[in-house]
């Protein structure tokens, strides 16, 4: 495995923006938009391009080991995923903000993931022309994640596969950020309302639980409602929630994340 990351930095000063991809090996989406963003001229601050898990990527694998994304802040000397994730997590303190591009298979567009919602997070979120937003909270997702061992974090992803056949979105997306943080001349625009899915937990479900087709991301679900069957048995939902990451994109044993959600206004 590679000693270091692949990182190219373009101009210097600040605000110093690591955008990163490849998290995970198998979502190209943050690669094809790192390849777009070296070609800006005329960059103010420094921007850092990271393939995080190149080996990975090599592979055509999610991870080598384990889930990069669930390994930060990482092991000094270690192999794989433990060892990348310190190698990253030292790099990472060198930037003012860390963008993190994924790609996921569940049929949604877009969604920014944050890990808090402090005063630094809301204002970034207001420069992001995405409407949509889940806070993972520590308590749900470990806090082994990337952005949340970053000075300040922010994930984004992209549906409804993982082909990066819709890259031009994301980069449409990291162009629009860029012009608000001051890194490339640009129109400043706001983004201020915003859809917030309080992530507070993981719905789980039985082997050879098959999802009903008509669930849908976003779309509240209600307790006592049909979500699915194990084999002819239908299944009802234990609680009210909204479901993130339904279908292909769900993690093994799991229907979906389950959140509340709330509008909130950014200023």
């Amino acid at each position: 495995m590679s000693k270091t990351i692949s990182q190219k930095i373009i101009s210097s000063g600040n605000p110093k923006i690591a955008i990163v991809g490849c998290v995970h090996g198998d979502e190209i989406i943050g690669k094809l938009v790192i390849r777009e963003i070296k070609k800006l001229k005329n960059i103010k601050g420094t921007l850092g391009l990271i393939i995080a898990n190149e080996p990975a990527m090599l592979k055509k694998k999610r991870e080598l080991k384990k889930d990069l994304n669930r390994s930060f802040p990482g092991k000094k000397g270690a192999r794989f995923e433990a060892g990348l994730a310190y190698r990253l997590h030292q790099e990472l303190k060198k930037y003012d903000l860390a963008i993190d591009i994924h790609a996921t298979n569940s049929r949604f567009d877009k969604l920014a993931i944050v890990t808090r919602l402090d005063p630094q997070t809301k204002k970034l979120l207001s420069m992001v022309p995405i409407k949509k937003v889940m806070l993972a909270r520590q308590s749900v997702f470990g806090g082994q994640e990337m952005i949340t061992h970053a000075k300040a974090g922010l994930a984004i992803e992209y549906g409804p596969n993982k082909s990066g056949k819709n890259y031009r979105k994301a980069l449409s997306d990291m162009l629009a950020l860029l012009t608000n943080l001051g890194v490339i001349v640009g129109s400043k625009k706001e983004f201020t309302a915003k859809e917030l899915y309080d992530a507070f937990g993981v719905y789980k479900v039985s082997d050879g639980f098959c999802q009903n087709k008509d669930l849908r991301d976003f779309h509240k679900i209600r307790k006592g409602q049909a979500i699915g069957k194990i084999k002819k048995k239908i299944v009802y939902s234990r609680k009210d929630f909204y479901p993130l990451f339904l279908g292909k994109g769900a993690y093994k044993g799991t229907l979906a994340i389950a959140a509340k959600k709330r509008i909130i206004k950014l200023k």
